[in-house]
């Protein structure tokens, strides 16, 4: 893969973010409605964290294990984004090259990073976006 490809333009732009506040109800309607694995967590636009669909499962199966409610209004009730999100995650940004995003990747610690740009969040490139990328190179060589 070319190391010319900058992460502006593999990207996905229309990322989806939750804030602080979220519920759990919330999360998981962003989960399911869009169809994301991943949530950067910002205030502001100003990334705070990441949440994902496995931090999520970790989450329920934590309140299975240590024999808590699972019932929607007790989830309601105790669900802190900020208990359960990865802070400071690793991120990207704008002009970073794909060399430098595949090994972040391939470190295999997780399967997303945040787009920044001026320190806001951009964008997210995801696995899915790498084999895109990969597919389109195989297809126009």
């Amino acid at each position: 893969m070319s190391q010319t490809i900058l992460a502006s333009q593999i990207m996905t732009s229309n990322v989806v973010v939750a804030n602080l506040n979220n519920k759990f109800s919330q999360v998981m309607e962003f989960f399911t409605t869009y169809k994301v694995q991943h949530l950067p967590i910002a205030f502001d636009d100003k990334l705070l964290g990441i949440l994902s669909v496995n931090d999520m499962a970790s989450y329920l199966s934590n309140r299975i294990k240590n024999n808590e409610p699972t019932d929607a209004a007790s989830l309601e009730a105790a669900f802190e984004i900020s208990e359960v999100m990865t802070h400071h995650p690793t991120s990207v940004g704008v002009d970073d090259t794909l060399e430098r995003i595949l090994e972040i990747l391939a470190e295999g610690k997780f399967q997303a990073v945040p787009v920044l740009k001026d320190g806001l969040v951009h964008g997210i490139i995801t696995n899915k976006d790498i084999v895109r990328v990969y597919k389109w190179q195989l297809d126009n060589i």
